[in-house]
Formats: C-alpha cells, sequence, structure tokens
C-alpha cells in the first residue's frame, strides 16, 4: 500500500468534513478554514486593492464624457388589403405573431446604407457639435512628459458618408417592448440636442425607406422567382433528354449482363467443345459488340454530348482492346445513368419550391403588408444618461477587491515560511510539544540585569560561560523563556512512563533551526527538576554543545569520538557541567574522521545502554536529517524523537521531505517543536484567527496562517555539512 505523502492533498475526504486523515496532514475543511484565515490577514492586500479600484472608478469618473440618450419609437403595423372578399382595409391591426420580424426590422434600423442616408442628410450635417472630441485617457501632467498634442476637432465635411454612418451606429441601439410591435430607436451622444435630432431623422428615413422598397422588393422578388423558375425547368428537361436517351443501351446492358450470367454458369459445366458452350458464348460476343455498337451511337447524340466530349480521351487512349473498351464502357455509362437519375430528383424538387414560393408571392401582392410608423418623438434630454456613478464606483470597488483578494491568494500560495504554530500542525498531522518565544538577545540582556538588581541574585560560577541562550539562569527563572522548556518537559514526560522513555533526541532538517539551544536548555530543565541528566553531542560532524557552554573544541580532550574508537571511557569523557547540580555533558569530542562509520548500532547501543544505568534523562543533541543521514541511524535507538522547526526560517518543503523520508523508514517524531515563535499582534491576528478555531497557545504563541502548499525551498549544500572547520578552529 502507497503511503501517503505529507505535502499531498488528503484523498476521499468532503469540503465540509472534519474527519481526520490517515498517515499525517490536516482535514480539508481545516484547511479551508486556515486559508480563509490567512486571507483575511492580509487584508492590507485587499484593502489596497479597494482603494486602487475606487480610485480607478473616480478617475474613470472625472475622464469619461456624459452621454444624454434619446429615444423615439416605432409602431410596426399590418395593413389588410383585398385579397379578402367582402373585408375592409383595417389600419393598425398589429401583428403579434412574429417576433424573428421585431427583430428582424431592429436590425435594419442599425444598416449602414440606412445610417448612411441619415449622415448625408444636410440637416444632420449642420448639427453643431456632431462629431465628439476624443478621450484623453491620459492624466493631464503627462502632456509635458509624453509630448502629446490636443487633439483638434473634426468637422463632419472632413468625414466621408460611410464613416460617419459607422459612428452613427456606435451611437445607436434598438430595443423591443415586451409584448408589444414597438421599436425604441435610442440615440446616445455628449450633446442632448444631436441625440434628439438623430433619433428623430433615423425613425422619419426608416419609415420612408420600408415604404418604398417594400413594392420594389415585391415586384423584384417575383421576377426574380420566375426567371429562377424558368433556369430550373430548362435544366430539369435538358438532364431528362439526356436520360431518354440512354434507355435503349441501359436494356442492352441489363441483357448482356444476364447473358454474362448464363455463360459463366455453362462455363463451369460444359467443355469449349460443347454446342451449348459454343452457343451461349455466340450470344454474348453479340451482345458485347451490340452494346458497343449503341454506345458508340450514344456518344455522338446531341442529347449529352458534352459529357461524352469530356471523356473522350479516357475511353479511346486507355483501351488497346475490346474486352478493355467494354469495361470502361460499362463503368462511364452507368456512371452517367446514375448521375443524371440523382440530379433528375434533386432538380425536380428545386423547380417545385420555386413555383411554390412564386405562388405564395402572386397570391400575397395586395394581401398583407408590414408598415412602421413614428409613434411618438424622443424628448430633450436634460440629465446625463452615462456614466452611471453607482455603477462605475460598485464595480471599481468589486474588481479591486477582487484584485487584492487574488494578491493575497498569491502571496500565500508563494509563502513557503512557517510563520505560525497551526501552519506546521495542519502540515504534519503531529503534536505541538510547546512553541518556544523568541528570543531577542538585547531584551533577554536587559530583563537580566533587572531581575538581577531586583531580586539581589547572580549567577554562581560556571553559568557565566553559558551561551545567552541558555535561559536557566537565576535572575529568568520565573520569565516566560523558561517556562516555555518547562512545558516542553511536561510534554516529554506525558509521551510515557520515565522509567521507559529516557532517551529524548532532538533534530531538526536542516541546519540553524536551534535545535542544539533547545537540546540544552530541555537537558537543563531535566536536571533543575531533581533528575540526574546527561547531555550528548552526537553531531560528530558540526558539533555545538561546547559552544553552548563557552568552551573550544580543542578544550575537549575526550568525547563521543574517543569513546565510539575506543580511545577513552565513558567516565572519563563525561564532565560534570559547572553551575548546574544535576547535569552533566558528554560532548562530541575531537574531530572524527569516518562520522558516519562510528554511528553503528551496536556502538550507539552499547552507550546507551550504559548510560542508562546511570541518569535519569539522556538527551541527544544530533545532525539536521536532510544534511547528513547520522540521525537516521539514531531514531530507532532513542525513546523519544523530538523534531525542532524555526518559525519564519524553516522552508515547508524542507518538513515535508524529512517527515516522508523518516516515514518511510517507519520512524515517525512523537512531535515538533515550534523554536524561535514571535506571534504578532494586531487585529487581525487576535480576532481573525480565533474565528477559524485556533485562538492563543499558552500565551506564547498564537495558532495563525497556512500558507497552502510546500515548496522546496533553499536548505543550503547537505552534502558539505560539517566538511568546514569551526570558526573556532580557523581562530587557531
Amino acid at each position: 500500500m502507497r503511503k501517503k505523502k505529507y505535502y499531498e492533498e488528503p484523498e476521499d475526504s468532503e469540503f465540509f468534513e472534519d474527519e481526520e486523515v490517515p498517515g499525517g496532514g490536516a482535514s480539508r475543511r481545516a484547511r479551508t478554514r486556515q486559508l480563509v484565515g490567512d486571507l483575511l490577514v492580509r487584508w492590507h492586500w485587499i484593502a489596497l486593492g479597494l482603494v486602487l479600484g475606487l480610485l480607478g472608478s473616480f478617475y474613470y469618473l472625472s475622464k469619461a464624457p456624459e452621454l444624454y440618450r434619446a429615444t423615439s419609437t416605432l409602431l410596426v403595423k399590418q395593413s389588410t388589403g383585398a385579397a379578402f372578399e367582402g373585408s375592409r382595409q383595417e389600419e393598425g391591426d398589429i401583428n403579434l405573431r412574429s417576433k424573428e420580424a421585431m427583430a428582424t426590422m431592429a436590425e435594419q434600423l442599425q444598416n449602414l446604407e440606412l445610417l448612411e442616408k441619415v449622415a448625408k442628410d444636410p440637416a444632420v450635417l449642420e448639427l453643431e457639435g456632431l462629431i465628439p472630441p476624443s478621450v484623453n485617457w491620459w492624466p493631464e501632467w503627462s502632456a509635458s512628459i509624453l509630448g502629446g498634442e490636443e487633439a483638434a476637432m473634426v468637422r463632419p465635411d472632413q468625414l466621408e458618408s460611410l464613416e460617419l454612418a459607422r459612428m452613427l451606429r456606435s451611437w445607436t441601439s434598438v430595443s423591443i417592448r415586451r409584448g408589444t410591435r414597438l421599436l425604441d430607436l435610442t440615440v446616445e451622444h455628449p450633446v442632448p440636442e444631436v441625440a434628439s435630432l438623430l433619433s428623430d431623422k433615423l425613425a422619419e428615413v426608416y419609415s420612408v425607406e420600408l415604404g418604398r422598397d417594400r413594392d420594389e422588393g415585391r415586384n423584384n422578388s417575383s421576377g426574380t422567382l420566375a426567371a429562377k423558375s424558368a433556369e430550373a425547368e430548362k435544366l430539369l428537361e435538358q438532364k431528362e433528354n439526356a436520360l431518354a436517351n440512354y434507355q435503349i443501351i441501359l436494356s442492352t446492358l441489363a441483357e448482356l449482363s444476364k447473358r454474362e450470367a448464363t455463360f459463366s454458369e455453362l462455363d463451369l459445366r460444359y467443355l469449349p467443345r460443347h454446342p451449348k458452350w459454343i452457343a451461349a458464348k455466340n450470344a454474348l460476343e453479340e451482345y458485347r459488340s451490340r452494346f458497343l455498337s449503341e454506345f458508340g451511337q450514344v456518344r455522338k447524340a446531341a442529347a449529352d454530348r458534352d459529357y461524352w466530349d469530356q471523356n473522350q480521351a479516357e475511353f479511346e487512349s486507355e483501351n488497346p482492346d475490346d474486352v478493355s473498351r467494354l469495361q470502361t464502357a460499362r463503368r462511364l455509362l452507368s456512371a452517367r445513368a446514375t448521375v443524371l437519375t440523382s440530379g433528375i430528383s434533386s432538380q425536380r424538387e428545386v423547380y417545385s419550391s420555386l413555383n411554390t414560393q412564386l405562388a405564395e408571392l402572386n397570391a400575397k401582392k395586395g394581401e398583407t403588408a408590414v408598415e412602421v410608423e413614428i409613434d411618438s418623438l424622443s424628448e430633450l434630454p436634460s440629465v446625463p444618461s452615462s456614466p452611471k456613478r453607482m455603477q462605475v464606483l460598485g464595480v471599481g470597488t468589486i474588481f479591486g477587491s477582487g484584485l487584492g483578494l487574488a494578491l493575497a491568494f498569491l502571496l500565500v500560495k508563494l509563502d513557503n515560511k512557517f510563520h505560525t504554530v497551526s501552519q506546521v500542525e495542519l502540515m504534519s498531522g503531529l503534536p505541538i510539544l510547546p512553541t518556544i518565544q523568541k528570543i531577542d538577545l538585547k531584551v533577554l540582556a536587559g530583563l537580566k540585569a533587572e531581575k538581577e538588581e531586583k531580586l539581589k541574585v547572580s549567577d554562581p560560577p560556571g553559568i557565566e560561560l553559558w551561551d545567552s541562550r541558555l535561559v536557566f539562569r537565576p535572575a529568568l527563572l520565573q520569565t516566560l523563556y523558561t517556562e516555555a522548556y518547562r512545558i516542553l518537559r511536561a510534554s516529554v514526560t506525558l509521551l510515557g512512563k520515565e522509567d521507559e522513555r529516557k532517551v529524548s533526541l532532538f533534530s531538526s532538517s536542516i541546519p540553524g533551526e536551534g535545535k542544539t539551544t533547545t537540546s540544552a536548555n530541555f537537558a537543563i530543565a531535566a536536571a533543575q527538576q531533581g533528575k540526574k541528566t546527561i547531555l550528548i553531542d552526537f553531531d560528530l560532524r558540526k558539533p555545538a554543545v561546547h559552544k553552548a557552554f563557552g568552551l573550544k573544541r580543542k578544550e575537549v580532550a575526550t568525547g563521543l569520538t574517543e569513546v565510539l574508537t575506543g580511545k577513552a571511557t565513558l567516565a572519563e569523557a563525561i564532565k560534570a557541567q559547572a553551575g548546574q547540580d544535576n547535569l552533566s555533558v558528554l560532548f562530541s569530542g575531537q574531530k572524527a574522521p569516518n562520522p558516519g562509520e562510528l554511528l553503528t548500532t551496536e556502538g550507539v547501543t552499547a552507550v546507551l545502554d550504559q548510560l542508562k544505568q546511570e541518569f535519569d534523562v539522556i538527551v541527544i543533541d544530533s545532525a539536521p536529517l536532510l544534511a547528513v543521514p547520522d540521525t537516521r541511524l539514531l531514531v530507532p535507538e532513542v525513546d523519544n524523537f523530538c523534531l525542532v522547526v524555526r518559525a519564519e526560517h524553516t522552508p515547508k518543503g524542507a518538513v515535508a521531505k524529512c517527515l516522508d523520508m523518516l516515514r518511510d523508514n517507519d520512524s515517525e517524531p512523537a512531535g515538533i517543536i515550534v523554536n524561535d515563535y514571535h506571534e504578532k499582534t494586531g487585529f487581525a491576528r487576535k480576532y481573525i484567527y480565533k474565528y477559524t478555531g485556533y485562538g492563543s497557545y499558552g500565551g506564547y504563541g498564537g495558532y495563525g496562517q497556512y500558507g497552502g502548499g510546500y515548496g522546496s525551498g533553499s536548505y543550503g549544500s547537505y552534502g558539505s555539512y560539517g566538511a568546514d572547520e569551526d570558526e573556532e578552529e580557523k581562530d587557531d
């Protein structure tokens, strides 16, 4: 069964179901909640998009010209004539049956030919402001930079009538009133007088042109249909005459086919000298000669001479003998007869259809006529119809907010670091042991000085050499810094019985995540509880525990390297740590020539078994998991495996890859320590993440945003981990 990767989406989970996902990871609903919260935390990008959208809307309103709308109305009528005996003509009999006819008339009102007639009208050409000035969408101050000049006004007499007609069409719109035969003809123009006159003029020209073209169109249509009908009749007669010319030879061809079938049957039954065979052969040859003779006459007939003239070359040049000529003649004749038969059927349908249309058109002469009349002229508009201020502002608001939301979503997807506890929890599906607050050394030093003065305490001998990040000092014992490591101590204790889970290993996915500081503080916290504790530096490639306690590597003569190589015993290598009771340290020792080979199962097991007899708590600081394989050799030998993840530093892809690698080896961390965490305050983080169900965590860090995909990140050069000399060695 395929093991589930930490960076894959959960399978077969409903969107609104909050079930646990096997193999780690979070439910789809939890991811969605976290994504929503993460987007809302980036509210400033959404607000920026909203502001830009509103600014764009106001800029558009400042530049867009005001348009005035004038509407004239046409009434579509049907007049009933003398086609019905005894009836009288009724004006205004509105045809409500043909919506297609109304739509057609609406399209005709925007025909370029009609608009061109309006554009040529002298009254239109004399209108002041007919051609509106072009809009300069650039800001005024850009003219000095871009060097643009203001566009000159264009007069109507400077444009061709067709070009002006296209402009009229862009200003014009036609709509059909629902449930009526009324056409509303609307013209929008920056000048209200121009809009009103153009609307009325277009309605007037259309009503006149429709009446003029109606009679001409009927006469022209009748003549056209009559001409097409005569042409179709003539073509039909030609095809029928041509086919009639082939009736005799087609009968001969049919008889020839029968003779060939008879001969084929006798040929199978009798020998060539048999009388029946000879009689059938002679009859067949006779019909072949007869067919070829008739075929030659058909080709010369005038009824279909053109076709045979086109195929003459094929018949004569490719037939060296009578057999080949016979085959070609049969093929050409059969093909021509088939084409003529199909053509006659099709042409007869065309001829019948044209006659039907002509009869209907003649019957409708004087029967009905669709007419239009002007129902109402336009009124001079006094209020601009566009731009619509609220609509533009609404569109700008929606578009700007959407743009800001899209940008925030993009930033969420591109974010490759862990910023909050919930990101680690959702991605890994593992429990968060504690959240270690970010240690600001300047703040820590000031707090230490303040507490020492207030409590009248100071560091005992030996502690003054410790790194400042080791916070268990007399003046800092009642601070949030030490409390976080006490929470870590309690969390590890709750993993199982203490006598069965003595060995705790701390590692990270990549270097620089604070595993050494975490393991050292955890060891001190355990020692302060009165438990006999030992801290072991199992990072043989790039050890750092000696630096945490203020030592140089050359000052540590014996350590774990010497124990594993047999150069020293554990008793000789273990050092009691000055400044903290119950705490011993097993440093890494001198540089190992082959660290990977030293960490064999037998050697590590022997060391740990011996230490378990003497110590209550064993703390291991090991190498990063992705940098070198050393830690993977140690994991099966420990009881509590804790993974350190540094906020704002560790790439999500590094943790995902690390967890997948561990899972493939059936060794999963007991929990994750979020280190160097700084809780960001503010309305969004305080209330939005509370709304999404994550709230604060003991005062040390709020659960927060979830960034989505796990990018690969940049982890540095793993292969070179520990290859460089320590800084202290370089100084030497």
